[in-house]
């Protein structure tokens, strides 16, 4: 099943759809056929590269934030992967653009709210990295700012939410955690799907979703918002692949 996540991943990013019906276009010898096929790809491409119509698309799937109330205490956070990537010239893992969740969760443990972390994470890519291990990765940065590692568990086997939370369950009952209400740490756009997985799982959880994407003002139209822009295709794919998700998610259960 995760390869074949991986492939629909990569099937559903609009530019693949929009150099096929521009393959096509350029074979074909029929000369209303091939006008239709590079008008429709002019289409696609405006639509997909509009950044007000996806951030208007994706808002009903992003969490607003949930800030911790004063008092409020939990056994264990749990922060999903997906925050890293690794580099096979140098070698070496980084943080990417969902790195708000090492960064909430650093701050969840210090300021009291969490009293250990549970990291879960191995690697989410098509091919195997070296031995990098995202978990791994994560628990040194958490300890390099202080957090104790009889603090910090990790879960090194995943590829994928599913697997997030079936590995984390096991972590957990070996912890005799499995009773407690679990903070779940994750992109806020990503959280509604992570949410049912979990749950489906047996989990009780306090939602804490960050790494926030779409801004109440993204949501308005602005002037230069005409401007095509290339991150909606990206925008566009990580939508897709969340209804797909979900999708799947309603079928299978």
């Amino acid at each position: 099943m995760f390869w074949i996540g991986k492939a629909i991943g990569i099937i559903l990013h609009p530019l693949i759809w929009i150099i096929v019906l521009l393959a096509i276009a350029m074979l074909t010898k029929n000369i209303k056929r091939k006008k239709s096929f590079l008008l429709v790809a002019f289409i696609t491409t405006l639509l997909f590269s509009n950044i007000w119509i996806i951030n208007n698309l994706m808002a009903p799937f992003h969490d607003p934030p949930q800030p911790m109330k004063r008092g409020e205490i939990y056994e264990l956070g749990i922060v999903l992967g997906g925050i890293t990537s690794y580099d096979r010239i140098t070698k070496e893992g980084y943080f990417n653009i969902s790195s708000d969740r090492f960064i909430q969760t650093a701050l969840l443990y210090k300021e009291g709210h969490i009293k250990k972390i549970l990291v879960s994470g191995g690697q989410n890519g098509l091919i195997k990295e070296d031995n990098f291990s995202e978990a791994g990765f994560i628990k040194n940065k958490l300890i390099a700012l202080g957090v104790p590692s009889n603090d910090i568990l990790v879960e090194e086997l995943s590829r994928n939410t599913i697997e997030n939370a079936q590995f984390s369950k096991q972590i957990l009952q070996l912890n005799n955690l499995t009773n407690n209400t679990i903070v779940l740490i994750t992109s806020a756009f990503h959280m509604q799907r992570a949410k049912l997985i979990f749950e489906e799982q047996g989990y009780k959880l306090r939602t804490y979703p960050c790494a926030i994407s779409i801004l109440p003002g993204s949501t308005k139209f602005k002037p230069h918002y005409i401007i095509p822009s290339t991150n909606a295709f990206d925008s566009w794919q990580t939508l897709l692949k969340e209804v797909a998700g979900k999708v799947y998610f309603a079928v299978s259960n």
